[in-house]
């Protein structure tokens, strides 16, 4: 039964330190793990990109509609 378990789950155990390691363990670099941890910071900095940017390119067509009166 525990055999079973294991093989399902993907779970296997180390030799050395006899503890259990997941197949799945993946490591993430910093900056993912920092996204991860401050989203609220991460969502406003990127909306903030995102109003400027659309800020720049309306701002750039009024002066140009401007330019040709």
């Amino acid at each position: 039964m525990e055999y079973t378990k294991d093989m399902i789950l993907g779970v296997r155990y180390g030799e050395i330190r006899r503890t259990i390691k997941n197949k799945k363990e993946k490591r993430t670099s910093r900056l993912w793990e920092g996204i991860q941890k401050h989203k609220v910071l991460t969502a406003t900095i990127i909306s903030m990109l995102a109003f400027i940017s659309i800020d720049i390119v309306l701002v750039s067509n009024f002066v140009r509609i401007l330019s040709l009166i």
